[in-house]
């Protein structure tokens, strides 16, 4: 079978598994205006999520996968990328090294979840007590106990968030189990991304709410409350912006970027002195419960007497707009992301759009693990995850840009480019997370 087809296969299987999710009791989400969740609040609702993904999540992903158990050894600082998505917030690392076992005994009955070492994770895990360093030798008793037939591990080529193994913990791991059980092993690359793509109901309640967070920084930075032209910078914005994320006890997952497009501009003058007349666009993201956001939003300065947008820059955004409708079309639930970009440019193309799409999954991870629709420089698609299909309960990032001569700037070409965060329903349908830019925010002169 090929790579794609098998691929394939797996979503179909998968499908099953993310659309048999169903939400728990609603929560009640402070007006962002006023304040964000507390850390300790925001503990007190991604411990249970994740006691709840073992249980509803995770038996479905082994059983598609074909692997009864899931080793994750895991080590203090240099922890496998799904780790963070398994413990809570009350854990900033990993606790010296860390074995994780996940064991599928089949029948319907619970995937049951070991820690090999000294720490439960605040009870999400059976403990399986070693001394500090005789986790390989608790490791050994408890796969001889279990028997299992199909062990998978973080190792992959294609996925970077399912190669969390290094070459040290695979090669004493492999010298724990002997043998006859490393014969047994394989990589988990597909069961690893589907836990982190797969998000329940509840989840996505929390993730508005961590948008409107997002969004709300966003507006308050391309407002009169942080620029005045003439005076202030792109980079003094850009600091501004990591400031204001770092006084809500929230964390950036990247540094953000303001840049500037004015008429008569080239490349260096996306960046520096604000003035009137300019476009400015910004590339933000933040980490709030957990998950991470991704967002780029354009504003304008408005020149004096002016009191909107010159129209060619609104028919630029205009046709970023509908770049992320045609993109969103054609990325349904078992179709493939590259699928979807081919289809996507096509009909851009045929609407007179100049496009560039390069969308990819978010939750757990900025660039988070599921199927990307291009890259900046894949616009023919990518090699092996472009072949991924799209399920429910995922979460996607509509990143791209559609270039416009504007009128009004001597048909200089303009990128208009739009991040926007999405989600697929579980009936397949997409829904923006919190809306998406369809106007400039306006900055007074």
């Amino acid at each position: 079978m090929t790579t794609r087809r098998r691929l394939l296969s797996l979503c179909a299987g998968l499908l099953i598994t993310a659309t048999a999710l169903q939400a728990q009791g609603p929560v009640t989400f402070p007006n962002p205006a006023s304040r964000v969740l507390t850390h300790r609040e925001q503990n007190a609702l991604v411990t249970p999520w994740i006691s709840r993904r073992f249980d509803t999540v995770l038996p479905g992903l082994m059983s598609r996968t074909g692997i009864d158990m899931w080793i994750v050894p895991t080590r203090e600082y240099n922890e496998d990328p799904v780790f963070r998505s398994m413990s809570p917030l009350t854990y900033f690392a990993s606790r010296r090294r860390t074995i994780l076992v996940f064991y599928n005994p089949g029948g319907g009955r619970p995937v049951e979840r070991y820690s090999i070492g000294r720490f439960d994770y605040d009870k999400l895990y059976t403990m399986y007590p070693t001394t500090n360093d005789g986790q390989h030798e608790g490791l050994r008793k408890l796969v001889e106990e279990k028997q299992p037939k199909v062990i998978g591990i973080n190792e992959s080529d294609a996925w970077n968030h399912a190669d969390g193994i290094t070459a040290n913990e695979k090669r004493r791991l492999l010298e724990a189990l002997g043998p006859v059980y490393a014969a047994r092993v394989k990589s988990a690359e597909l069961l690893t991304v589907g836990w982190l793509e797969v998000k329940m109901p509840e989840e996505l309640d929390a993730y508005r709410h961590a948008m409107q967070v997002a969004h709300l920084i966003i507006r308050e930075a391309f407002s009169n409350k942080v620029i005045t032209p003439g005076t202030t910078t792109s980079q003094d914005v850009v600091w501004w912006m990591r400031q204001r994320v770092a006084e809500l006890g929230l964390e950036s997952w990247f540094q953000p970027s303001v840049t500037i497009w004015r008429k008569g501009g080239n490349l260096s003058t996306m960046q520096g002195v604000i003035q009137p007349g300019d476009m400015l666009h910004t590339d933000f993201g933040i980490v709030y419960m957990g998950f991470s956001t991704d967002t780029q939003h354009n504003a304008y300065v408005l020149r004096p007497g002016e009191t909107d947008a010159p129209q060619g820059l609104k028919d630029g955004l205009a046709k970023a707009n509908r770049l992320q409708d045609l993109t969103m079309q054609f990325a349904k639930v078992g179709r493939t992301g590259n699928q979807a970009l081919r289809d996507a440019l096509t009909q851009a193309t045929r609407e007179s759009i100049v496009p560039s799409i390069y969308c990819h999954a978010i939750g757990y991870h900025g660039h988070a693990a599921g199927p990307p629709i291009g890259m900046t420089d894949y616009q023919e698609g990518v090699p092996v995850r472009g072949d991924y299909a799209f399920l429910p309960n995922t979460w996607h990032s509509i990143e791209l840009n559609a270039t416009h001569a504007v009128p009004e700037w001597d048909n200089l070409a303009v990128r208009f480019a739009l991040e926007e965060d999405a989600a697929i329903l579980p009936d397949g349908s997409w829904d923006w997370v919190d809306g998406r830019q369809t106007e400039f925010y306006l900055i007074r002169p």
